[in-house]
């Protein structure tokens, strides 16, 4: 089973409507919008998703589907069982044993073997930001 990603509208602060993309779970009951997903951590068949208002969500899908579901969006895979949103880095550490700290405190290292994939993925969000 797949995960799908679907826009709908979401009004902003100043009220006006744009449209967000999100994901549903629970046979769509639960609506999750992916801007405020801060990172995603994998479990077996499951996969935990820690919001940026600290929530933090068990769903019955593998990591590996997050990963393909979120391809275009400001995810990267930093470590087997880490998927992180590059919007709420707060600290990377690129040194001799890699790192990155997310807005919340969270501190994951990198793994050596996905280091070069996320390096590029950073460049790469840094010039389009």
């Amino acid at each position: 089973m797949n995960i799908s990603v679907q826009s709908y509208a979401y009004p902003t602060a100043n009220f006006k409507s744009n449209f967000y993309p999100a994901i549903y779970t629970d046979r769509k009951k639960t609506q999750i919008i992916i801007q405020d997903i801060m990172m995603l951590e994998g479990d077996g068949n499951y996969t935990y998703v820690h919001m940026i208002n600290g929530k933090k969500i068990l769903i019955s899908k593998t990591l590996k589907e997050f990963c393909e579901a979120f391809k275009e969006y400001d995810f990267a895979r930093i470590r087997k069982s880490y998927l992180i949103n590059l919007n709420f880095l707060k600290e990377v550490n690129l040194s001799i044993e890699p790192y990155v700290t997310m807005q919340t405190g969270h501190r994951i290292e990198i793994s050596r073997r996905r280091k070069t994939d996320f390096q590029k993925q950073l460049r790469s969000f840094k010039q389009h930001k």
